[in-house]
């Protein structure tokens, strides 16, 4: 029930990102860098009666909505926490674009903190605005770059003030994020294959890491690992991003992982995903 108005939301933002791309295109900094976290707080409150709280970690701007209530009896976003949430990204993405800051990337966290410490966390990486708004992209691959999670912090029913830790957000990281997000939501929609695909990647070595729990290696070497590194190939070469040394695919049950280059990478994206889904096993 959560995805209903979830899904309204992530549908709303492209028309969000049009609607200010109007307004703001060819605006002088009204939101400067030194007052940028400052005016947004004013704003929200003036404009909206939403408080919120701010701050500029690098290149990252993250947006904290500290709400009575963010689900209702039946599990789902309220409707006053999606208009709240909608006013913030709104007033967040007209000040990023009249602004003299630089900023990759912004995060709205909208969190319950009075009864069930739920949050729900927005990432948007300001580059697929702008290829959105230029028609580079469409509106399907838009909503698919956009990060979504739904996490609980019980810190949040002690105290809601911002006084938490938030790493700026990198590329590499954001890519990794997003990877494993669009293949929870491919082997969520199997009837067969239900696992949970975690990623990261290791600035250090450069590599993007992804593993999954299978007590099966052959399902694992013949279904999962295939769609892995398809999915990461093709989000890969659609940001033309190319810093990474290799790929690792890891069965953590197993204690088992692949690793794939560059060069392999391009044989996986041709694979076909729906067909591998269909299968219940391989032999």
């Amino acid at each position: 029930m959560v995805k209903s108005r979830q899904h309204r939301l992530v549908r709303n933002l492209f028309l969000i990102g049009l609607f200010v791309s109007f307004v703001c295109g060819g605006c002088a900094p009204t939101y400067p860098k030194d007052k940028l976290t400052e005016t947004l707080i004013n704003v929200c409150k003036k404009e909206y009666g939403v408080e919120i709280q701010a701050k500029l970690v690098g290149k990252t701007i993250v947006v904290f909505i500290p709400l009575d209530e963010l689900f209702d009896l039946k599990l789902d976003i309220s409707p006053e926490a999606v208009e709240k949430i909608e006013d913030v990204i709104l007033t967040t993405s007209r000040a990023l674009f009249s602004t003299d800051a630089e900023v990759d990337f912004y995060m709205i966290i909208a969190a319950d903190v009075k009864t069930t410490a739920a949050e729900v966390l927005l990432v948007r990486y300001m580059d697929d605005v702008y290829k959105f708004m230029h028609g580079w992209i469409n509106r399907e691959d838009y909503t698919r770059r956009i990060l979504w999670q739904i996490n609980f912090n019980p810190k949040l029913l002690k105290d809601s003030s911002f006084d938490f830790e938030v790493e700026e957000i990198t590329l590499p990281g954001f890519l990794a994020a997003q990877i494993a997000q669009r293949l929870n939501k491919i082997f969520a929609t199997s009837v067969v294959h239900k696992i949970k695909i975690n990623s990261e990647f290791d600035p250090k070595t450069q590599r993007f890491s992804f593993s999954v729990v299978s007590a099966d290696n052959t399902r694992f070497q013949k279904i999962y690992l295939p769609i892995i590194a398809n999915i990461a190939g093709n989000v890969l070469a659609d940001y033309k991003f190319e810093s990474f040394s290799e790929i690792i695919i890891k069965n953590e049950l197993l204690r088992n992982f692949v690793v794939i280059t560059k060069n392999d990478r391009e044989e996986y994206r041709k694979v076909d995903i729906d067909a591998l889904l269909t299968l219940p096993f391989y032999n």
